[in-house]
C-alpha cells in the first residue's frame, strides 16, 4: 500500500475524499485543509493526481505529526528520512529542494523551514547512503514538501510540483471570479449529472461551466498539462508516461453535447468564458450566452431547469442592499419560472444573509456550508424549489 497526502483548501476536504472513493475505490481521513489514504499501487497515485479537481497538492507522505516548536518540528521532520527512504528516493547527482507552506500562527518561516530541512537531508544522505547531494531551487529532479498547519505537519514527495488549483485554461479573466476548485466543489454540492440541465448565472469567464463539463466528460483538468513531478521521480524514470495517460484518456466519455448553459450580462465574460472553454477542451459540449437574469424565462423553457448555480455577490461598500435586493428578487421570480420541482439553487457569496432574508415562501434552505480559498471564506446557501 502507498500512503498518500491531498491537500486542498477548508472545507473542501469532504469534496476530496468524495474523489479519493470515486477514482481510486477507497476511503480516506480527512484533518483540516489535508486527505490522508492509502493506494493499491503509485498506478493508482498518479491517476488521483492527473484526475482529481479538488486538491493543490499531493504527496507521497512519510509522516504526520504534530509539534510544539520548532526544534520538535525539525527533529520530527528529519526522523522521517530513514535510511530506505533515502536509498529509495534520492540519487546521485539528481538535485532536490525543501519547499515549505504554513497556515497558521508560527515563531520560524517557511524559509527557515526549508534551508534547515534541506541542511539535514544533505548531512544524512551524505552519512548513510554516501554520496553528496545537489540542491536546486529552479528544477530540482525531487521535491520534498513539507506542509504545515497550525500545530500539525506533513512530510512527503511533492508528485505535482504546482498548484492544480491554477487551471492551465484560465488564460482569459473576469472580475470578481473564483478558484477552480472552489468552482468545482459547488458543482458537486448541487449533485451534478450528466443527465441534468444546469444553468450558471452570472457565469463570469465560465470556471464553473467549464469543471461541471471536465467532471462529466471524464477530461482530467490537466489534459494538455500533463506536467508532473512524478514523471522525474527515481522509481519511474522509464515509465512509459505517453501509455500512462492515453489509458486514462481512452476512458473519457465522448459526449456531443452537455445541457450545461453560462450565461452573462456582459459580453466581454461570455467571450472569455468561450475562450476559457475551448483552452479546456470543453467548448463543444457547453454553450454560453450574453443573457441578463431577467430575461431568463425567454431563453428557458417553464420548469425546464434541474440546478441553477452562481457565485452571487452581496451588499459591500461597493455595491449597495438596494442593488443586491433588485437582483435577488428577480432571480427568485425567474428561477420559480424555470425550475423544475425538487431542482436546487446554489449559490456561493461572501456573505448571504441578505440572500436567506429574502427567501420566497416556494423556497426551502436546505444546507448551508462553508468554503475558504486561501484566507477568504465563503458561504455556500443550497436551496431546493418546493
Amino acid at each position: 500500500m502507498v500512503r498518500a497526502c491531498a491537500i486542498t483548501d477548508k472545507g473542501l476536504e469532504k469534496i476530496a475524499l468524495l474523489e479519493v472513493e470515486e477514482l481510486l475505490g477507497v476511503r480516506g481521513r480527512a484533518e483540516e485543509r489535508v486527505v490522508i489514504f492509502n493506494c493499491k499501487s503509485f498506478q493508482d497515485l498518479f491517476k488521483f493526481c492527473y484526475m482529481s479537481q479538488s486538491v493543490e497538492r499531493v504527496l507521497l507522505l512519510f509522516s504526520d505529526f504534530k509539534f510544539r516548536d520548532y526544534d520538535e518540528l525539525l527533529a520530527k521532520a528529519e526522523a522521517a528520512f530513514k535510511k530506505s527512504v533515502l536509498n529509495e528516493w534520492f540519487e546521485k547527482d539528481k538535485s532536490f529542494r525543501v519547499e515549505c507552506k504554513r497556515i497558521g500562527e508560527h515563531a520560524f518561516g517557511s524559509q527557515a523551514v526549508e534551508k534547515s530541512l534541506g541542511k539535514k537531508i544533505i548531512f544524512k544522505v551524505k552519512k548513510e547512503v554516501g554520496f553528496m547531494l545537489r540542491a536546486s531551487m529552479e528544477s530540482p529532479e525531487l521535491t520534498i514538501y513539507v506542509f504545515i498547519n497550525n500545530n500539525k505537519a506533513y512530510v512527503g514527495v511533492d508528485l505535482i510540483g504546482r498548484d492544480l488549483s491554477k487551471r492551465q485554461y484560465r488564460v482569459f479573466s473576469a472580475p470578481g471570479m473564483i478558484n477552480a476548485n472552489l468552482a468545482y466543489a459547488i458543482i458537486r454540492l448541487s449533485n451534478y449529472s450528466p443527465r441534468k440541465r444546469l444553468v450558471n448565472v452570472l457565469c463570469k469567464e465560465g470556471v464553473v461551466c467549464i469543471e461541471a463539463a471536465l467532471y462529466a466528460s471524464g477530461l482530467s483538468i490537466n489534459y494538455y498539462s500533463k506536467d508532473f513531478a512524478f514523471k522525474k521521480l527515481k522509481p519511474f524514470e522509464n515509465k512509459d508516461w505517453d501509455e500512462f495517460f492515453k489509458k486514462i484518456d481512452s476512458k473519457r466519455k465522448k459526449l456531443s453535447k452537455l445541457n450545461i448553459l453560462g450565461l452573462d450580462p456582459l459580453l466581454r465574460n461570455v467571450e472569455a468564458a468561450k475562450k476559457n472553454s475551448k483552452l479546456a477542451g470543453a467548448d463543444k459540449i457547453i454553450s454560453f450566452s450574453k443573457m441578463s437574469i431577467e430575461w431568463l424565462d425567454t431563453k428557458l423553457d417553464k420548469e425546464s431547469v434541474d440546478i441553477i448555480v452562481s457565485r452571487l455577490p452581496c451588499p459591500s461598500k461597493h455595491t449597495s442592499e438596494a442593488t443586491m435586493k433588485k437582483l435577488y428578487k428577480e432571480l427568485f421570480y425567474q428561477a420559480e419560472f424555470v425550475m423544475k420541482k425538487g431542482g436546487k439553487l446554489v449559490f456561493l457569496t461572501e456573505h448571504a444573509w441578505l440572500l436567506k432574508k429574502m427567501l420566497p415562501p416556494k423556497f426551502k434552505l436546505v444546507k448551508e456550508d462553508e468554503l475558504w480559498a486561501g484566507k477568504q471564506k465563503y458561504e455556500v446557501i443550497i436551496i431546493n424549489k418546493l
